[in-house]
């Protein structure tokens, strides 16, 4: 099965390159930009930009030009959630992606799409509203702890346009969906995907706790080092 790596930023990108021992070229996909490697053994890295938008964009113009691969693999770094269990520098997998600031906030609370009744997706078998299942999830998640004996986790990702950095948010957002991690595209990705009737996977570095917006305790580099070795290990099978 063909896969295509996804990711956000070009320092994402470029990590996962340079694991792979360099030789990809550049060329511009859209608004993003595409390493390929002569060797097909060697999944591509699609760089998409940030946010859902970019995501969606991006991804859909690779579909367009290249062809659907096997599967997309989402990776980079996320923001986790306190009190999940998970710590710094650790790797989350999704069993569940989640469109967690798509509705209406009324005084009552926030109401997700299904609250109001707006599918966001019609495929020919299913709607779609805020929530995207990834069912194998939680099987990527015990196949990499026995491979790669790292701190492994696995449970349900939110995306979102305003990132949480206030506790007052941390707050709502963990009582309304118990999620373990955010990021900015992962659901963006996993919609184009189910659109296409592409096999999502997403796998990604906790860099920092959500809730504030204090960076002194941030560990991008490590995140971005973990979520790649975990990526390797799940191509290798």
């Amino acid at each position: 099965m063909n896969k295509l790596l996804v990711c956000a930023t070009p320092l994402e990108a470029e990590l996962l390159v340079q694991g792979f021992g360099g030789g990809f070229k550049k060329e511009k996909v859209g608004s993003g930009v595409l390493f390929r490697s002569e060797n097909s053994e060697k999944a591509p890295v699609l760089v998409t930009g940030v946010g859902k938008t970019n995501s969606a964009l991006v991804l859909t113009q690779y579909f367009l030009k290249f062809g659907t691969p096997g599967e997309v693999i989402n990776t980079g770094i996320a923001g986790a959630y306190p009190g999940t269990g998970i710590i710094i520098s650790h790797v989350a997998v999704a069993t569940e992606e989640v469109y967690a600031d798509e509705g209406v906030r009324s005084p009552e609370g926030f109401l997700t799409m299904e609250d109001i009744g707006f599918p966001i997706l019609i495929t020919d078998n299913r709607h779609f509203y805020n929530r995207f299942p990834v069912p194998h999830g939680k099987s990527v998640q015990e196949m990499l702890v026995k491979k790669t004996k790292l701190s492994v986790y696995e449970g349900r990702f939110l995306t979102v346009s305003t990132v949480t950095a206030t506790r007052e948010m941390e707050t709502e957002r963990t009582a309304q969906f118990q999620p373990l991690c955010e990021s900015m595209e992962g659901a963006a990705v996993a919609h184009t995907c189910a659109a296409f009737n592409v096999k999502f996977t997403e796998i990604r570095g906790i860099s920092n706790f959500v809730g504030s917006y204090d960076k002194k305790g941030w560990q991008i580099e490590n995140a971005m080092q973990f979520a790649a070795g975990c990526t390797y290990a799940y191509l290798e099978g």
